[in-house]
């Protein structure tokens, strides 16, 4: 019932439980099981299914222009409940498996109905979605443990899906535009604006949904197939875990306080002990002058078991960032030095090399310095050094 005590319309609940499947993309993952928007959209949708079937919406007998167009986004119910089945919270692979399952289901009932009234699925949908139904058909349904997810997809198949759904978007963001503009010009749904009335832009636009919507189905299916068979391994893990954990309780006869148990109760093996909690021992020795036990009780530090060798500080990425940095830093100083370098005072033959004859400071500087150079050769001759030539015999 809508707030004002009018019972809804098909549409107007298609409409209510797709905000709570978008609302519940932003609820907390702590949300309890009661409080899921998602439980109330499945419910809803699961409800909304069975009025369309009871009320022959969609019969094989009609053709797509037999369809109200304000029915046709009644063609998708099944591709929400998918989308709201996969995006569920689970407890357990066996509860996400049966999850999976029903989706893929749904999705391929959504475009089997969609393949049904020929004009609704582009041409190139409708080969992608053969090519499916025929790896279906080759396969044996009626063993479960030889699950063939369907053959991964191309290269070139996932991009020209990928540019057709943006197209198709595009199209759709366009459509809706020319909507809020003929509501804002206030338009009889009569009235053409860009050649189109209302009726026919909104048979345009639900029709791109749902071929946007059969591409996103695809995507879904390959995904949810490769999970499917992911799932499988761990259910049969989980299986064969809480089997040993059955065989694992032994079968006593009396309580922990000596009363028998009922009904042949088994008891489990009690849990294991804090790992945190540090390990105690007795140690038990003889003293040799009076020849008693000696009990001494001990701990084991946590430490015991320490690794004698260092252990790494710091990660590998953290190891090369720090090498860069440091790599920036010498290059940093390399440069101020090699400038500072350059600025310093020298002879005029080496400014001369480094092509800084034209600098008036530095040379003014290199003056003073072969000055000096020529009074130290002059005091200092070539050879003055050498005195063994002036010995003797």
């Amino acid at each position: 019932m809508s707030s004002l005590g009018k019972p809804q319309s098909l549409s107007e609940k298609l409409s209510a439980a797709k905000k709570l499947i978008e609302l519940s993309k932003n609820e907390d993952k702590t949300t309890t099981k009661a409080a899921n928007p998602l439980v109330e959209a499945l419910s809803m949708l699961e409800n909304l299914q069975e009025n369309i079937q009871r009320a022959s919406l969609f019969s094989v007998n009609e053709s797509l222009t037999d369809i109200q167009t304000s029915s046709l986004p009644l063609l998708a119910v099944e591709y929400h409940m998918a989308k709201a089945y996969l995006q569920l919270r689970s407890t357990s692979s066996i509860q996400r498996n049966i999850n999976v399952q029903k989706a893929l289901e749904l999705f391929n009932l959504f475009l089997h109905r969609c393949d049904t009234f020929d004009g609704i699925l582009e041409e190139e949908i409708k080969i992608q979605y053969s090519s499916i139904l025929s790896f279906n058909d080759g396969r044996n349904d009626d063993d479960e443990s030889s699950f063939q997810p369907l053959p991964p997809q191309s290269r070139d198949d996932k991009i020209a899906r990928y540019r057709r759904s943006k197209e198709l978007q595009s199209k759709i963001a366009r459509m809706n535009a020319q909507l809020s503009q003929r509501k804002r010009l206030d338009l009889a749904e009569h009235e053409e604006l860009d050649g189109l009335d209302q009726d026919s832009l909104l048979r345009s636009l639900h029709l791109c949904q749902l071929n946007e919507w059969s591409l996103d189905c695809f995507q879904e299916l390959f995904a949810s197939s490769m999970e499917l068979q992911m799932l499988q391994m761990a259910v049969k893990i989980e299986k064969e875990r809480a089997q040993m954990d059955h065989h694992r309780g032994t079968r006593t006869d009396f309580g922990t306080d000596g009363e028998s148990c009922r009904n042949g109760e088994i008891r489990m093996r009690p849990p294991a002990s804090n790992p945190d909690q540090k390990m105690k021992l007795t140690q038990v020795t003889q003293d040799l002058t009076t020849g008693q036990l000696v009990f001494k009780r001990q701990e084991i530090r946590s430490g015991i078991f320490r690794p004698s060798w260092n252990q790494p500080t710091m990660s590998l990425e953290e190891l090369g960032e720090k090498e860069v940095r440091e790599a920036i830093e010498r290059e940093a100083r390399q440069k101020e030095s090699e400038l500072n370098a350059k600025n310093t005072a020298r002879r005029y033959e080496f400014l001369v090399k480094d092509g800084l004859e034209d600098n008036a400071d530095l040379v003014d500087q290199s003056a003073k310095l072969d000055r000096d150079w020529d009074d130290w050769k002059d005091e200092n001759p070539r050879g003055s050094g050498n005195k063994l030539g002036d010995r003797g015999d």
